[in-house]
């Protein structure tokens, strides 16, 4: 079980309006169609890098997780289109701190 500063410090980064692109992992039930349009669309955003080899692969329906750069305030937005999709998410981590 994690510490309470630890928490606070997670509880911390959904008060982070900045600009500052941070590493984030999704992990979905699968990456065809829905899926592959989140990502695709995300990638456009600014501040927002995704590795195109993974975008492709995910268009492919080879791939179930998406590692981003974006800012913190993107991943609800992610979250919620992917939950509009239908698309089942497993996992959001945030990568490196």
């Amino acid at each position: 079980m994690e510490n309470y500063s630890e928490i606070s410090e997670l509880e911390a980064l959904s008060r982070d309006y900045s600009e500052t692109p941070r590493r984030i992992l999704f992990v979905l039930g699968s990456g065809d169609g829905p899926a592959s349009e989140v990502f695709q669309r995300a990638a456009k955003q600014r501040n927002t890098s995704i590795n195109p080899q993974h975008l492709a692969e995910m268009a492919a329906g080879t791939r179930r997780s998406m590692e981003l750069l974006t800012p913190m305030q993107m991943v609800p937005e992610i979250v919620r289109a992917l939950s509009a999709g239908n698309v089942a998410i497993y996992q959001v981590r945030l990568l490196g701190g």
